[in-house]
């Protein structure tokens, strides 16, 4: 927890190492909920097929779900989404290849009742 998911528009020049962006953003993120650093999850997909505006591919998007569990305050919450938006606009701004972008966050609560979690590690492994 949290779970974090980016989806954004080929369209967009050239994509930052996300695999580093994503360290950057859960050791942001971190101290706000807090949340464990070996709990965060996260993933990236590009989508070819979208349309922003007019649908002339002269616009682009970035979008960040962040998923939390409910338990979570709503000043919790929204101080997520600020940090997130934050992330998102160091993280894309020099990579927008000359469009206009929109740069998105949504956190959604995951139901903490209904949420199950296990770690399988090798065998061996302490």
């Amino acid at each position: 927890m949290p779970h974090i998911t980016l989806e954004y528009s080929t369209n967009l020049a050239d994509v930052p190492e996300l695999a580093v962006a994503f360290g950057a953003l859960h050791a942001a993120l971190a101290p706000v909920g807090p949340f464990a650093i070996d709990d965060f999850k996260s993933r990236a997909h590009p989508t070819a097929a979208y349309a922003v505006g007019d649908g002339t591919g002269t616009r682009a998007y970035a979008h960040l779900t962040v998923g939390v569990l409910d338990r979570r305050d709503a000043d919790v919450q929204r101080q997520v989404a600020d940090v997130a938006l934050a992330w998102l606009e160091a993280t894309f701004a020099g990579h927008l290849g000359g469009v206009d972008a929109d740069l998105t966050v949504e956190v959604r609560e995951m139901r903490a009742a209904l949420y199950r979690k296990t770690r399988v590690r090798p065998e061996g492994a302490p």
